[in-house]
């Protein structure tokens, strides 16, 4: 699990454009690895502009965003399916 989560930071401050790697362990704590990837400010929430890096919740933040406030929570993002392209 650490190496999934050094992977995914790492993957993030190299502008990666996509988290699916994450996918490779298909473990339920994906979701908290893809929140400390893309919660750059720490803040709790995951805006737009903070996952644009990666092209899996770009894709799907319409159908994320259940509450439709412009943020992902953890919970909104256990939703990503990562195999999506």
């Amino acid at each position: 699990m650490k190496n999934v989560k050094l992977m995914l930071i790492l993957a993030a401050m190299f502008g990666a454009s996509s988290v699916a790697i994450a996918a490779e362990n298909g473990s339920a704590s994906d979701a908290g690895a893809l929140m400390t990837t893309l919660d750059a400010n720490q803040d709790g929430v995951v805006s737009k502009d903070e996952a644009a890096v990666s092209k899996e919740v770009s894709a799907q933040w319409d159908l994320l965003d259940l509450d439709k406030d412009g943020f992902l929570t953890a919970k909104e993002l256990s939703l990503v399916d990562l195999s999506a392209s």
